[in-house]
């Protein structure tokens, strides 16, 4: 992670605020920011790992022939949720 960090501002579902906020309370985090940042940073990785996932099968499809790649480039997209690099 970077040395410093940034101030931010956010708007969160009042739920998600109120469990920060018990959480600071009952001294389980020394802020919301510091409750919060773990989730980003899971977040984070799930994203990066999904996207190896992704480049991985479509690489494995793209050897497999051009049916597979396809099938492969639709699932990526989907998953993504737009256009995907092509990876093989």
């Amino acid at each position: 992670m970077s040395e410093a960090k940034k101030r931010v501002t956010l708007t969160l579902d009042p739920e998600l605020l109120a469990a920060a906020e018990a959480a600071v309370d009952a001294g389980e985090a020394r802020s919301v920011s510091v409750w919060v940042n773990p989730a980003l940073a899971e977040k984070k990785r799930r994203q990066e790992r999904a996207q190896i996932l992704i480049e991985q099968d479509l690489v494995q499809a793209g050897d497999s022939g051009t049916q597979d790649y396809e099938r492969a480039m639709r699932w990526a997209q989907g998953i993504t949720g737009g256009a995907s690099d092509e990876a093989a």
